[in-house]
C-alpha cells in the first residue's frame, strides 16, 4: 500500500513539475474571465436583482430587456456611428501614413534615422492626461473644437507611433532583391509599396489596424475634452455619462450598454487573434 501511495504521490510531483505553468495561467484566466462573465450574466438580471443578497452568479430568469433598452437609448445610434465612423476612418489614415513612414525607416538611411525612430514613441510614453491641455489649446486657436477632424487628428497621432514602428521591423526583412526587380521592369517606387510592399506585409497590416481600430474605438479622454455636444459622442463617453443620467445606478442597463461597446472589438480579436499573435513575435524577431 505504502508503496503504491508513494508512486502516486511521485507521479503527481512529476506531473506538476512538468506543467507548473499551468496554475499562473489558471489564475490569469480566472482573473481575467470571471469578471466578464458576471457582467455578461448581469446584464441579463432585473435591475434590483444586483442588489439582493447572496449574490448569484446566474439571472433568476434570462431577460433581453436591458439590451432592448440599449437600443433604444437616445441617440444611441448617433454614438455608434460616431465610434463606427472614428475608428474606420482614424484607422485608415494611421495605417496609410505608417505605411510610409515604416518604408522610409527601413529603406533609406538618412541621418538620425534611429534616433528619429525612438523619438516617434515618446508621445506613447507621455501619459495621455498630461497632453490634453496644450492639444486643447492648440485645437481652440485652429476653431476646431466639437468636430471630427480634431478627433481625428489625434487618434492618428497616438496610433500611428507603435504601427511605424510594427510596420518598419516587416518592411526591413523583406528582400531587397523583389523591389530592385520591380524596379528594373519600371516600377515607380509607389508602385514598388502597392504592388510589392503591401502583398507581401499584408499580415502586419492586419496587425496594425486591428492595434488603432481598438485605440480609436476605445478613446475616451480625448472625446471628452475636444467635444462638448451630444452629437459628437462615442460609445465609451455615453457609457460614462451613464452614471450621471440614471438616478439610482441601473447596473443590468449599465453592463448592457458595456458588453454591446465592447462586442465589436471581442469579435475581431476572436477572428484575427492567432494572426495578431504571431505577427508580433515574429515582428519582435525581426
Amino acid at each position: 500500500m505504502n508503496v503504491v501511495m508513494t508512486g502516486f504521490f511521485h507521479n503527481i510531483r512529476t506531473w506538476l513539475s512538468n506543467r507548473w505553468y499551468w496554475i499562473p495561467l489558471f489564475v490569469l484566466l480566472v482573473w481575467t474571465i470571471l469578471p466578464l462573465v458576471w457582467a455578461v450574466s448581469a446584464s441579463f438580471k432585473e435591475a434590483t436583482e444586483v442588489y439582493q443578497t447572496p449574490v448569484s452568479l446566474l439571472p433568476e430568469s434570462f431577460n433581453f430587456d436591458n439590451y432592448l433598452r440599449v437600443f433604444e437609448y437616445p441617440n444611441f445610434w448617433r454614438y455608434l456611428f460616431n465610434s463606427v465612423f472614428l475608428a474606420i476612418t482614424t484607422t485608415v489614415l494611421s495605417v496609410f501614413i505608417s505605411i510610409l513612414a515604416g518604408y522610409a525607416f527601413a529603406r533609406y538611411a538618412f541621418k538620425f534615422r534611429h534616433i528619429l525612430l525612438v523619438i516617434i514613441l515618446v508621445p506613447r510614453i507621455i501619459p495621455r492626461a498630461s497632453i490634453i491641455v496644450p492639444l486643447f489649446t492648440g485645437i481652440a486657436a485652429l476653431g476646431m473644437l466639437d468636430s471630427y477632424f480634431a478627433l481625428i487628428l489625434t487618434y492618428a497621432a497616438t496610433a500611428i507611433p507603435l504601427a511605424t514602428w510594427i510596420l518598419a521591423g516587416f518592411f526591413k526583412v523583406i528582400p531587397k532583391a523583389l523591389e530592385e526587380a520591380a524596379a528594373i521592369d519600371g516600377a515607380k517606387p509607389w508602385q514598388i509599396i502597392w504592388h510589392v510592399v503591401i502583398p507581401i506585409s499584408l499580415p502586419a497590416i492586419i496587425t496594425v489596424s486591428i492595434f488603432s481600430l481598438r485605440e480609436s474605438w476605445n478613446e475616451f479622454p480625448f472625446v471628452l475634452a475636444f467635444t462638448s455636444s451630444q452629437e459628437m459622442r462615442t460609445l465609451p463617453y455615453q457609457l460614462f455619462m451613464l452614471k450621471d443620467s440614471m438616478g439610482m445606478q441601473d447596473w443590468p442597463m449599465v453592463l448592457a450598454f458595456t458588453i454591446v461597446t465592447i462586442l465589436p472589438l471581442l469579435i475581431l480579436y476572436i477572428i484575427f487573434e492567432k494572426r495578431v499573435v504571431n505577427n508580433i513575435l515574429s515582428g519582435a524577431v525581426k
